[in-house]
């Protein structure tokens, strides 16, 4: 497909402005010297919004939709370190929207939950083994809102819905204009999955502007048959949206690998920690032990493994996650000082 006519087709869709530029795709030299790839990463980390991070093109979509829906509050749903939450607060902040977050209950000096405050979204935690549980508050919320005269847009966890998604088939084209200014081009695209909507975006725009190009979701400790189900129903929703074929059942379970969530969702590990601490001595950026530390760790043990062959060209998505690192600094901390 031409990168034109996937333009005009997301063209059609309401869109707030959120991401100014492009984020920057940068060569990683000294890990790509050591494991004989050519091994970049896609910085959106730095997409300008709070943190930044992945949700931003995500909320140019939903934002968008809620204005035209004439929404005067988002709510939305996560963990109490959930990037998503935060980059909601300040999308909403930027839009001239109110903002609920639920989420589940953590230390509200730190991290994620400090910052939404400081975007000035009405916070607001429960005693909740994960968020999953928070979609009856969430949507006992909305109802109340609407009682009043109010009109709440909900927003999923992660902002994963078809609409949310359409940030990510926006984000390939971003990547498929880089490469073609720099004469680079991927063998393979990889991102840490959990709600599927970055997954299924990639899933839906990389088949269509790069057809020699492989997508990999990482899970990060989530149900995989779970995930591979929402990462599914997104692209196929994806595919109706904006016109695309659909993905045949064997590229789509070649898609993930689930092999290194060191157990549930939120588990912190002592190799991902290990690894925060080598990528930010070796190449100065920053993961964070929930997402991307953990994605990133299993592309590098992939590609040690031979699993990924020697010179594959090889671009992986950041998707953020500096505020969750500052969740998490003193357990971080002490298994890096030998302590924990």
């Amino acid at each position: 497909m031409k990168t034109h006519e996937l333009r005009e087709r997301l063209r059609t869709f309401p869109r707030f402005p959120l991401l100014r530029d492009a984020t920057p795709l940068h060569p990683l030299e000294n890990l790509s010297g050591e494991l004989g790839v050519d091994l970049r990463v896609k910085r959106d980390d730095l997409t300008g919004l709070a943190a930044g991070g992945n949700k931003t093109r995500k909320l140019e979509y939903l934002i968008g939709r809620a204005q035209a829906e004439g929404a005067d509050t988002v709510l939305t749903a996560g963990w109490y370190h959930s990037n998503h939450a935060l980059q909601t607060a300040a999308a909403a902040a930027r839009a001239g929207l109110e903002c609920i977050l639920y989420l589940k209950a953590g230390d509200p000096r730190k991290g994620s939950l400090f910052l939404d405050a400081l975007c000035g979204a009405q916070v607001r935690l429960f005693d909740v083994p994960g968020s999953g549980a928070l979609g009856p508050e969430m949507e006992r919320g909305a109802e109340a809102l609407r009682r009043e005269g109010r009109k709440p847009y909900v927003i999923p966890v992660g902002g994963s819905d078809p609409v949310g998604s359409l940030g990510y088939v926006e984000g390939a084209l971003e990547m498929r204009e880089q490469c073609d200014e720099t004469g680079w081009e991927p063998d393979l695209v990889v991102c840490p999955t959990s709600s599927g909507g970055t997954h299924a975006g990639l899933l839906a725009g990389i088949p269509a502007l790069f057809p020699r190009t492989r997508v990999l979701g990482i899970g990060v400790g989530d149900d995989p048959g779970e995930v591979r189900e929402k990462v599914g129903h997104l692209r196929d929703a994806l595919g109706e949206l904006l016109s695309l074929p659909p993905l045949d059942d064997r590229t789509l379970d070649e898609a993930f690998c689930f092999d290194y969530g060191f157990g549930a969702y939120g588990t912190l590990a002592g190799p991902v920690m290990d690894l925060i601490r080598e990528v930010g001595s070796r190449e100065g950026f920053f993961l964070d032990p929930v997402y991307t530390g953990k994605a990133f760790y299993g592309l590098l043990d992939r590609i040690r493994r031979g699993i990924v062959p020697l010179a594959s060209r090889v671009l992986f998505l950041h998707t953020g996650g500096l505020s969750g690192l500052f969740q998490y600094e003193e357990e971080v901390h002490r298994h890096l000082a030998g302590t924990d």
